[in-house]
């Protein structure tokens, strides 16, 4: 499995995420920015090894207690019943980096 997160963005990291240990540092950085993570409303399209995940999220900063409810696409390769690859696509970076406050800025200082 493989995760491709945007740079920029305070959880992203190095944009590339391999493996179970890949997926266990994500979520640890994810969790580090975020209190809370709600999904609101999602929809899925597929074909054949593709498939397409529209998320309506509510996200609550850690460093800031800032809400924000914003989309995330996602683009999934899977491959025999595994997941293979995924790619999010934000819809508001701004409004996510804002929300964080001075965890993007103390990230992106350490860059």
């Amino acid at each position: 499995m493989v995760l491709y997160q945007a740079p920029g963005l305070p959880f992203t990291g190095t944009g590339t995420w391999r493996g179970r240990d890949g997926m266990e540092q994500f979520l640890a950085a994810f969790s580090e920015v975020w209190e809370s993570m709600e999904f609101l409303e999602q929809e899925h399209w597929g074909d054949g090894d593709t498939v397409v995940v529209r998320n309506r999220v509510r996200f609550r900063a850690r460093a800031t207690g800032q809400e924000i409810e914003t989309l995330i696409v996602q683009l999934i390769t899977v491959r025999n019943g595994r997941m293979l690859e995924c790619r999010p696509f934000y819809w508001d970076p701004t409004a996510i980096a804002q929300a964080c406050g001075s965890v993007l800025s103390h990230r992106a200082e350490q860059g």
